[in-house]
């Protein structure tokens, strides 16, 4: 691979605290640290009301408020975040390590998989007949397609409901469908919902089929009373999450398990030479944030080590560089 092509030493994809400890640590080693994330907080700390078990937090706190204080801190060691869905990898000796991000491809030394395990359990009828043709997965991306149509967004969370007001910008109208019956939003995220005049609320409906001829035209909807009906919208934006690993984008590039879960060593090197996986992605026993944390830190270790060619790199205390 000529020099050239390489457009950062690590690329980090995932923005949890996985992610952003990656990216703290590999910009900290002095190597270029690119991050792409659909959002610039997402995963299962985002959505976290309070969390009370992170070291230093005193007393409990919204996941969004730490996982933004890491975000901040990758930014502040020099860390590039790139708000983008990558869409797949291509991983290979002669073309290096490619990472296909939103409208750019990224070629890295070492790759870090942070994407945790938030992907949706089943896929909703008609999702993947409609991929590319009104089915989206990122405003960043893909919200330009839509200016002034109508457009749904299917979630729960307060990142889904944030997509849904960037969306009330470019799109003539949103609706955020949620299955929850009352939702968990912050008070300045449910006021900005309420004030915004081309979004409008539907609680307790749980999305049935994506319906449509050659593209989007709407969502089938139940109600909580077991009512049927048609949403109209030429685009949906899909943020209902499960708890399977965000892997399908790897597109087979490293070995998995059973479940899907990324196979690593101690290390949390894969199966693949420079691409490591840290955090609910990976294939483990212990799920927790502080963990996946603690393992972003020893990817980005491995990665240094392994972009620098050298086994003196400090993986331990005591070691020096």
């Amino acid at each position: 691979m000529a020099q050239g092509d390489l457009t950062c030493d690590v690329h980090i994809i995932g923005g949890g605290p996985a992610g952003y400890t990656a990216g703290i640590y590999a910009a900290r080693a002095g190597l270029k640290t690119v991050i792409s994330t659909p959002a610039a907080l997402s995963g299962m700390m985002a959505m976290a009301p309070t969390v009370g078990n992170w070291p230093s937090q005193v007393e409990p706190a919204p996941g969004r408020d730490i996982l933004e204080r890491i975000h901040d801190q990758a930014l502040n060691a020099g860390a590039e975040v790139v708000l983008e869905s990558v869409a797949g990898v291509n991983f290979s000796e002669e073309r290096g390590l490619q990472v296909f991000g939103g409208a750019q491809v990224h070629v890295a030394r070492a790759v870090v998989v942070a994407t945790g395990a938030m992907s949706p359990a089943e896929k909703v009828p008609g999702e993947e007949d409609f991929l590319g043709r009104g089915v989206a997965y990122c405003v960043a991306c893909d919200g330009p397609l839509f200016a002034e149509e109508p457009v749904i967004v299917v979630g729960l969370d307060q990142h889904a409901a944030e997509e849904a007001l960037a969306l009330s910008e470019i799109a003539s109208s949103v609706v955020f469908a949620t299955p929850a019956r009352t939702l968990n939003l912050d008070d300045h995220l449910a006021g900005a919902l309420a004030e915004t005049p081309n979004v409008t609320v539907e609680t307790g409906v749980r999305l049935q089929e994506i319906v449509g001829d050659q593209s989007v035209e709407g969502g089938r909807f139940k109600d909580t009373d077991g009512n049927e009906r048609i949403i109209a919208g030429t685009g949906i934006f899909m943020y209902l999450r499960g708890n399977e690993p965000a892997t399908e984008f790897l597109l087979g590039a490293v070995d998995l398990d059973e479940k899907g879960f990324i196979i690593t060593d101690e290390l949390l090197a894969t199966s693949m030479p420079g691409v490591y996986a840290a955090g609910d992605v990976r294939h483990k026993v212990v799920r927790q944030q502080v963990v996946a944390a603690g393992e972003g830190a020893v990817a980005a270790l491995s990665a240094e080590r392994f972009v620098r060619g050298s086994e003196r790199i400090a993986m331990q205390r005591g070691i020096a560089r």
